[in-house]
């Protein structure tokens, strides 16, 4: 095989050193064809033009053996990409491959991806499929992260302060973060549609989603049956500003203190959006559903808070919402059906809510009974 420029010269080169025999990319009408070979997709990025397609051999598997540099197992992203994927997988390969992620988009990257999954990546710090950069921008679409892990934060995808990330049509699985944000750490500005985050988890907080800083709007997502050890079994929120909307927010598990479905210390708004069957485990744990801090803003329109626990021992009470001294409206939405170990069982809070035709009902041992302050038009 011949390679006659600088640049195949200079990939042959990065694709010996990687253990792995190199098949050049091909350029074709629609993009660059991707032939199923680990060398040619290597070779491939490294290569191709800003603004270029990658077109990936339909369901290929590539397989990454070890690291190309550092801690990444592809070529950094650093200039406008885009991978159609046509349903094929890029993983790193077990315990002989070493500790990598799958993808490192640089400040100056903007990488799109398009049906692809992104499996088994591991990195020693953040981002264990997809660390984004501060300035940098990625898109997903039909995209998997399945199964990758980081030490610190994000274990599918990091995007960083300053980032930007367009989610659509996704699913997170299965992602491990030793920190924070199981699936996705958000730190920049995320906007999402369509996307599940099913079953990660983070050591400390936000199973699915640990959001830091930015504003992002998540429409038509759904976080199920993720788990933390701390706080934010579904989510932990910190900084910036989130929307949810058309959502659904359920079956999460927290084994720490506070906020089974979404520990919240920022401004949330939750637009017709169920919290529903998450837990708060831990000992005298608070906020089944949602614990809203002493600086937050929680705002609820035509959403319900259903049939959420604090089931731990002690004290454990608040299972629809447990208030710290935070604001919270209610328009148009219902806590109904929560339990806790102690009362209330609805709705615990130090300070009182703004309600608009909203109703707390049906839940134990009390619906707001035994909260400092009772809710406007709460009985019982």
């Amino acid at each position: 095989m011949r390679y006659t420029t600088l640049s195949g010269i200079a990939a042959l080169a990065t694709v010996l050193a990687n253990g792995v025999s190199a098949v050049p990319a091909v350029a074709g009408g629609s993009g660059i064809q991707v032939p199923c070979d680990t060398a040619a997709l290597i070779n491939a990025i490294s290569t191709a033009p800003a603004g270029s397609t990658l077109v990936l051999a339909r369901h290929c598997t590539y397989h990454l053996t070890a690291a190309y540099a550092g801690d990444d197992g592809l070529p950094p992203i650093d200039r406008q990409l885009t991978i159609e994927g046509r349903d094929s997988t890029i993983v790193r390969d077990g315990v002989s491959a070493g500790v990598f992620r799958i993808f490192h988009v640089t400040s100056t990257g903007d990488l799109r991806l398009d049906d692809v999954t992104i499996r088994g990546g591991n990195a020693p710090d953040d981002g264990g499929g997809i660390l984004v950069d501060a300035s940098g921008m990625l898109k997903l679409d039909k995209v998997t992260l399945d199964n990758n892990t980081a030490v610190t934060e994000g274990g599918g995808v990091d995007v960083e302060f300053g980032a930007t990330a367009y989610i659509t049509r996704s699913e997170f699985t299965f992602n491990n973060s030793g920190g924070a944000g199981g699936g996705l750490q958000s730190d920049g500005d995320v906007t999402a549609d369509g996307v599940e985050f099913a079953r990660n988890f983070a050591a400390n907080y936000g199973g699915a989603i640990d959001h830091e800083s930015g504003d992002s709007i998540y429409r038509n997502t759904t976080l199920k049956n993720n788990a933390s050890g701390s706080d934010g079994g579904g989510i932990d929120l910190d900084g910036g500003t989130a929307q949810f909307i058309n959502s659904k927010i359920l079956n999460n598990t927290t084994a720490g203190g506070t906020g089974g479905g979404i520990w919240n210390d920022t401004s949330l708004t939750l637009i017709k959006t169920e919290v529903a069957g998450n837990v708060v485990g831990g000992g005298g744990g608070t906020g089944g559903g949602i614990y809203n801090d002493s600086s937050a803003t929680l705002v609820l329109q035509s959403s319900s808070v259903d049939r959420n626990s604090a089931n731990g021992s002690g004290t454990s009470q608040g299972g629809g919402i447990y208030n710290n001294g935070g604001a919270v409206t209610l328009d148009h939405s219902e806590v109904n059906n929560n339990a806790s170990t102690v009362a209330p069982g609805g709705v615990y809070t130090g300070t009182q809510f703004m309600v608009t035709r909203s109703e707390i009902r049906r839940n134990i041992p009390t619906n707001c009974d035994g909260s400092p302050v009772i809710v406007t038009g709460c009985v019982g």
